[in-house]
């Protein structure tokens, strides 16, 4: 810092009443450091009272505006039918019938003593859909029935006694086309769900298909034939399997219930551990098994903070060299953090998956400030002030400097408040309002800090180390002190505008991330127990949508509608429904159908069958056993089929289940599904749907729909504020020519790199875009009082300031590297990779701006 700079006057009335006002404040802090001191103290312990308040939501439903017809469905979804999860108890044993009796000892208890329990099962009898299979299909599959026996009667009656062919060989043509006896798709064309189209399997396949299936693995082959209809079966290594399940009121997402529910299981399952030992393995498996997500985003949110201090303390240990400078930047940044949650506190009330790294985000971005005043006031300090002449001096060279920086980040995040999405908009308040405190204490509570901390030095030199630096903070190397400055300059530029052209040519490479199986936390909480082999279905189900009706005819209408969309439009991404005329067809349908089932019975009945052979032989006698059904209600169906429709009040008949082909994870996918199957308008009356897949791509097109206002709106935003702040439009356009060639040099790395833009790491942006502005006009301050003959000065006074901030502010996000969550390592990712490139860009490209378009006499009307 040159003499001459020191000696640069403040004039103006207005700036000589502030700087009395700034002084004035500085003698006081000087004099009452310890009542200052005390009372930012008492604040930080009001802040972590107020802290033990805030919960962890880890759930992306959370994360969409509260009146969107997702949300809503949900609720009534919740209301009405309770849970969609499944409460899952899993026992491996070796013997299948001490798991059958643990199996109903839970169930007796379960039901007894779990008030919050709807149903509980343990089996999964099909024997009643196999006896009345044939009242299930349509007419047109009864005459394919009864056509097939007619031609199978025709070819028997055709054969000799020995069951030759009496029809010539070479005369194919004489031969009938042979018809199927059953097409193996008709339980999913008919919509039946895979607890129901399973008891079908022995009737819908060919021989063909037979054999294949003998040589897949069946579960159910060891299991004895009275455990069957059990939830139960057998691992290909010979551990038997068994399941409890029940529909609990309460569903998973509400976190203070699963708590309650980890606590109960714990209670209700010790007692089968200790009488069995290592015979037994049990416990609980699905979204009850445990607070897996709470407790995954917590950890994350420790391991990240962690991480994020300690390459913030590190940063400011070798820059200040020194353990004081650390310290007390670092107990700055700890009481705005504080101060921040006590906030959350009493606003949101909670964190989630955007909001709980705030506080890691907050310690790198809350030191800057403090940075900013003790790095500039040291150098002071080593030129021979005083502490408390350091500190006047820095406060008027630095105030503007800083109020633009936090006014600009500020705006910047608050710019995301026009968003519908929850994520940000409380990622906007939490971490503009922690800015906000970072700037305010820099100003009221840092100078007391260092008061305070030099004279315990004086007390005790010995043992508490001082904050007075010995030399200057950054040595310029010998080889750099024989360049001249403009040509360093001017060949950063050359190199920012060749990078800046080839790395457009990467941009186009820049895709979006959609399928969230590629945002998700992959820590795993255990080992799991083999839960698939104890269902009676093989088949797999993507996650189905509920649909809600008020009337019990409008959703036999629907059942028509899907059943229409299934059969004839044939719709690719439709693949089962379930509903109540599902299981129990209406009764003038089953009238008519009794009609060609006696036929069929009739004429399966005729001797002339009995020669029949193979396949043939098979599904005759099953015929023959089949047409002996009657018609049925609601009130004959098994108790698990029924309580798969009933809701909270007991009643059935309004609620089904839709259940897609398409991959859910994947938002574009989810997104089409739901544009056909999340809104009905059926007789009058809106249905409402929901699925979870809809939450993916609910969020996915208000962020991709949001974004665009959002960029619009923070760029009028810091034009209007630079505008008003730099009042010259050379100083704004240098400004806006650095944050276009820093967006370029961002985006065109993310697509060398394959660094994907989603849901999570979109947040980033409003921060890199305040912050190019910020870096920006730190430099082009200095550059108005220094000019153009002392660029080395520019760079080792303020330049290694915004270094050193971009670092603390990159470590804040860099502790999101090491989490376990796909979707928050991605906003580390950007924003470790944006931040540097911005100090870079910046730091390359705004000297030579500044020396082509500012004027020599405007650097000296800003001087004086």
């Amino acid at each position: 810092m040159t003499e001459n700079e020191n000696a640069a006057p403040e004039t103006t009335e207005q700036t000589s009443w502030f700087l009395r006002l700034l002084r004035n404040y500085i003698d006081f802090a000087s004099r009452r450091y310890i009542l200052i001191v005390l009372s930012s103290l008492l604040l930080a312990g009001l802040g972590l009272w107020l802290a033990q308040r805030i919960h962890l939501d880890a759930n992306l439903d959370s994360l969409l505006p509260r009146n969107t017809e997702t949300i809503r469905a949900m609720k009534e979804a919740k209301a009405r039918f309770g849970s969609t999860d499944l409460y899952t108890i899993a026992i491996v044993m070796d013997n299948p019938d001490t798991i059958a009796l643990i199996q109903d000892e839970l169930k007796a208890t379960l039901e007894k003593e779990w008030p919050d329990v709807v149903y509980a099962q343990v089996a999964r009898d099909n024997s009643f859909f196999k006896q009345h299979a044939l009242l299930y299909l349509p007419v047109p599959y009864l005459q394919q029935i009864q056509e097939k026996l007619k031609q199978t009667k025709l070819n028997l009656g055709m054969q000799g006694p020995l069951g030759s062919d009496l029809l010539d060989d070479d005369d194919s043509a004489a031969k009938p086309a042979p018809l199927e006896w059953f097409n193996a798709q008709i339980p999913q064309q008919l919509g039946l769900p895979d607890e129901a189209a399973d008891a079908f399997a022995d009737f819908f396949k060919s021989s063909k298909s037979s054999d294949s299936a003998q040589q897949d693995f069946d579960p159910k082959a060891g299991i004895p034939v009275n455990l069957r209809s059990r939830l139960m079966g057998k691992t290909r290594d010979g551990q038997t399997v068994g399941l409890v399940q029940a529909t609990l009121k309460y569903p998973s997402s509400d976190i203070n219930y699963v708590k309650t529910i980890v606590a109960r299981s714990k209670t209700l399952l010790d007692p089968y551990r200790a009488r069995y030992g290592s015979r037994l393995q049990i416990g609980v498996e699905g979204p009850y098994k445990e607070l897996e997500e709470i407790n995954s985003l917590a950890k994350n949110g420790l391991i990240a903070t962690i991480i994020s201090v300690g390459l913030n303390i590190l940063i400011l240990l070798i820059f200040f060299r020194g353990l004081g400078p650390a310290a007390i930047v670092g107990l700055q940044a700890a009481l705005a953090c504080t101060l921040t949650l006590g906030a959350v506190a009493l606003t949101y009330g909670r964190l989630n998956l955007y909001t709980v790294f705030v506080i890691a985000i907050l310690f790198g971005m809350g030191t800057d400030f403090s940075i900013y005043m003790l790095g500039y006031a040291q150098k002071l300090v080593l030129a021979g002030r005083t502490w408390k002449e350091a500190l006047e001096k820095t406060l008027a060279r630095l105030f503007y400097s800083l109020l633009v920086h936090a006014t600009t980040t500020i705006a910047g995040l608050l710019t995301l408040r026009v968003s519908r999405f929850v994520g940000f908009y409380e990622f906007a308040l939490i971490a503009s309002i922690g800015v906000a405190i970072s700037f305010l204490g820099a100003f009221l509570t840092l100078p007391s800090y260092i008061f305070l901390w030099e004279r315990i030095h004086a007390w005790i030199p010995r043992v508490w180390p001082s904050l007075r630096p010995k030399k200057a903070l950054v040595a310029v190397p010998a080889f750099l002190k024989k360049w001249n400055g403009k040509t360093v300059v001017k060949f950063s530029a050359a190199f920012v505008g060749a990078g800046t052209l080839v790395l457009a040519c990467f941009i186009p490479r820049v895709h979006f991330e959609y399928d969230f199986d590629n945002l998700r936390d992959v820590r795993k909480s255990g080992p799991s127990l083999p839960v698939s082999v104890a269902l009676n279905s093989n088949r797999t189900s993507s996650q189905p949508v509920v649909v809600l009706a008020q009337d019990s005819a409008v959703m036999v209408a629907l059942h028509d509608t899907l059943l229409q969309r299934l059969t004839v439009q044939k719709d690719p991404y439709l693949r089962s429904f379930l509903t109540l005329t599902t299981f129990v067809p209406p009764t003038d349908q089953q009238k008519e159908r009794m009609q060609y089932i006696d036929s069929i019975g009739t004429l399966a009945q005729t001797r002339i069958f009995d020669r029949a052979t193979g396949e043939d032989s098979v599904m005759i006698r099953t015929l023959r056993n089949l047409s002996q059904t009657q018609p049925f209600s609601s009130s004959d169906i098994p108790a698990w089929s029924l309580n798969l429709l009933r809701e909270r009040d007991s009643s059935y008949g309004k609620i089904g289940f839709i259940y897609g082909n398409y991959n859910s994870s994947n938002a574009i996918d989810a997104g089409k599904f739901q544009d056909r199957y999340g809104h009905f308008d059926i007789n009058g009356e809106h249905l409402s749907a929901f699925s979870s897949s809809f939450i993916f791509s609910d969020i996915i097109r208000i962020v991709k729909a949001d974004s665009v206002k959002i960029f619009a709106c923070m760029i009028f935003v810091l034009v209007i504020l630079l505008g008003f702040i730099l009042r010259d439009i050379r100083l704004s356009l240098i400004c806006g020519i650095e944050m276009a060639v820093g967006v370029i040099w961002i985006l065109g790395l993310m697509g060398l790199f394959h660094v994907k833009i989603g849901v999570f790491n979109l947040i980033v942006i409003s921060d890199l875009q305040g912050y190019s502005v910020n870096i920006c006009t730190y430099l082009l301050l200095e550059y108005l009082r220094l000019g153009r003959h002392h660029l080395r000065e520019l760079y080792s006074n303020i330049g290694m300031l915004v270094a050193v901030c971009t670092l603390t502010t990159t470590a804040g996000y860099a502790g999101m590297l090491f989490t376990s969550h796909l979707g928050i390592i991605s906003i580390g990712k950007f924003a470790v990779l944006g931040l540097p490139t911005l100090l870079f860009t910046t730091l390359g490209l705004t000297p030579w701006l500044c020396m082509q378009l500012i004027p020599d006499h405007k650097v000296q009307v800003r001087k004086t």
